[in-house]
């Protein structure tokens, strides 16, 4: 594989040299935090790395995400700046649509995949103190990551071995920094149709179809919810602790299954079932069970709503957490499927936490 030496005291030398003093002084920090702090994105550090360290993959993601389920057991891991998502899982049926803009699987690993927003693939090794940790890493055109995908003990080695260099790139493409992914503009309450908006609302049929609603409207989410306040939304707060700590608190403690979606543009992951091991540390509110990780940075997050929307199933009734521009960054509903409708356990918990607000 070529890969172009970098001269001595260019750019590149001194941003690895920066990163080396960061490391050694707050060795615990996680590299997307390391890449703000040094004010470069996250990948601009990933290719820092040389040799079998870095390895660039073809673009061809929807077939590698396809060819996963070969080596069973994998750990992926999707976030945002405010909530990390991460599930040990084997990839089963993973498809993509005819254009191949979008795919998806569902099962252990459940994930909705947008691909214009993959731009960068890479196999990653790095030495961490278990030992050698191997990834897949996936990027935007900002170069910021999309979606991680981790080796784990479980893995079928020789198969993972196969898969990374069927889709090994020859060469490292060039990447030019163009700063931050913009922010989408949050849209003036003026400025909807909240007659389309309260209308559509009550006639909605699929949670499916909320996103064309607001489409229809003119407006973004979170100002939806907020010109609906009271009638089916309710901005969750609370003076005594953290919304999502006490809604954990609730589903751990009454056994209650409920279905996290974290996302960013380019994937929404998905985890289904019952949560047990809780812990705050500092700032993060953590779920550590096996198969299933929640790290949600609970400062970062402006606000809580518990929504309520109509359905062919009955009412939908969803937990939905923004952060300080106005981006939706975890959505938490009961356990259901297509058909069925939710259950009356998650309704319980759900007016609980609304109770406590």
């Amino acid at each position: 594989m070529q890969q172009t030496a970098m001269a001595p005291g260019t750019a590149t030398d001194s941003l690895a040299a920066r990163w080396r003093t960061l490391q050694e002084a707050e060795p615990n920090m996680r590299i997307r935090q390391m890449a703000d702090k040094l004010g470069v994105s996250e990948m601009e550090l990933v290719r820092l790395r040389g040799g079998d360290a870095l390895i660039p993959l073809k673009d061809n993601f929807g077939d590698l995400l396809k060819a996963l389920e070969s080596v069973g057991p994998v750990m992926i891991l999707s976030r945002n700046n405010e909530v990390v998502h991460e599930v040990t899982g084997t990839f089963k049926d993973f498809t993509s649509g005819r254009s191949g803009a979008m795919g998806l699987a569902v099962g252990e690993i459940d994930i909705r995949v947008f691909f214009k927003h993959w731009a960068y693939g890479y196999r990653v090794q790095e030495k961490v103190r278990s030992g050698l940790r191997e990834s897949l890493q996936f990027f935007d055109q900002y170069g910021a990551a999309v979606h991680k995908i981790y080796r784990v003990a479980d893995t079928d080695g020789e198969a993972w071995e196969r898969l990374a260099r069927s889709f090994a790139d020859q060469e490292l493409r060039p990447f030019k920094p163009q700063g931050a992914r913009p922010v989408p503009q949050r849209v003036a309450p003026e400025a909807v149709n909240t007659e389309v908006l309260r209308e559509g609302w009550r006639e909605l049929k699929d949670v499916h179809h909320f996103g064309a609603l607001l489409k229809r409207a003119g407006t973004d989410r979170l100002t939806a919810l907020e010109l609906l306040r009271g009638e089916w939304a309710t901005e969750l707060e609370r003076t005594d602790g953290d919304v999502l700590e006490r809604l954990l608190e609730l589903l751990r403690d009454n056994q209650c299954p409920a279905m996290f979606f974290v996302g960013n543009p380019g994937i929404v992951q998905i985890f289904t079932g019952k949560v047990a091991n809780l812990r705050r540390t500092g700032p993060w509110m953590n779920v550590l069970d096996s198969g299933f990780n929640l790290h949600a940075n609970t400062e970062s997050i402006r606000c809580w709503w518990l929504v309520r929307r109509p359905s062919a199933d009955g009412i939908i009734t969803s937990v939905e957490a923004f952060n300080s521009d106005g981006e939706l960054v975890l959505t938490v509903f009961g356990e259901r499927k297509p058909g069925i409708p939710e259950s009356e356990l998650w309704r319980e918990q759900a007016a609980t936490l609304e109770a406590l607000s």
